[in-house]
């Protein structure tokens, strides 16, 4: 008997959120000399599991029954994770002179649950699973942004919205980092499409709410991609990369999909969220 946890999951598709509430747990294994624990509770979704995206409950002191009753809640998650995502829900005990110890986990893949609605587990929690390490390094999650694309008939242009991100990678000693987002429309010949958010201070979930305008042919936008940046700003050195995403023709599953609504849908606003990674094809990294 290594100790069962009680908690529930629930994907709201319109606010593309996942909320994991952690109930309690019981019979766990002790941990310190007091013959007790301390336990908490980590989440992070594999495949692409990164700092960025680790969410963890409060720590409770000298037991081995916790309750914790708190909600860990997921922003910028699209049906394409449901499918292919799953929670490593681990409890872990901590220590104030060592390494934080791991007790038990469990996993549960999002496509067991239904959008909206609430499914309830109590599980016996396992011994930790092998983690893969053989996962592609480039697929190793920076972070959500948020993108809303419109092509304008009466700006002939293509209106790109930065809206926010979520999760990000932390960059900067203090655990934030001091986001903003560039974009550029490429192929880029006279480098003048480049535009810049502003800087946004402290947080690893910043929101912009910012807009760009490419006049552009709308036949012409097919030859186009666009690439969509994040950046930490530092002051006196060069700023950290922390992730990005290219949206256009030669992109595949929502990043293709996302390009091509725009493209079908003159006049109308299309925001889905997409997945930051540490790299971009051809995308010279500097700033």
């Amino acid at each position: 008997a290594l100790g069962t946890l009680d908690f529930s999951l629930l994907y709201d598709q319109e606010n593309n959120a996942l909320h994991c509430t952690i109930t309690k747990a019981k019979g766990l294994k002790p941990m310190d000399h007091n013959g007790l624990a301390d336990p908490y509770v980590k989440l992070h979704l594999l495949p692409g599991a990164s700092k960025a995206n680790k969410l963890r409950t409060k720590t409770l002191r000298n037991t081995l029954n916790p309750t914790w009753n708190e909600t860990l809640t997921y922003y910028g998650i699209t049906d394409e994770d449901m499918i292919r995502k799953t929670p490593r829900i681990s409890v872990c005990d901590e220590d104030k002179f060592r390494h934080n110890e791991f007790i038990r986990e469990t996993r549960v893949p999002l496509k067991k649950l239904k959008p909206n609605h609430t499914k309830t587990f109590s599980i016996c929690l396992e011994k930790p699973l092998p983690v893969d390490k053989t996962e592609d390094k480039s697929l190793e999650e920076r972070g959500r942004i948020l993108i809303s694309l419109k092509y304008s008939s009466q700006k002939q242009g293509l209106l790109v919205g930065v809206v926010q991100c979520t999760h990000l990678a932390a960059m900067d000693a203090n655990g934030y980092s001091d986001p903003y987002v560039k974009t550029y429309l490429r192929p880029d010949v006279d480098k003048k499409s480049k535009h810049k958010t502003a800087v946004k201070k402290k947080t690893l979930n910043p929101e912009f709410n910012e807009e760009f305008c490419y006049e552009i042919k709308h036949g012409d936008l097919a030859k186009k991609s666009l690439e969509v940046t994040v950046w930490d700003y530092d002051i006196g050195k060069s700023n950290d990369f922390i992730g990005g995403v290219v949206l256009g023709i030669h992109a595949k599953g929502e990043r293709l999909k996302h390009w091509f609504d725009c493209l079908k849908n003159k006049d109308k606003r299309i925001e889905p969220w997409h997945t930051l990674t540490s790299e971009l094809p051809g995308a010279v990294l500097s700033d």
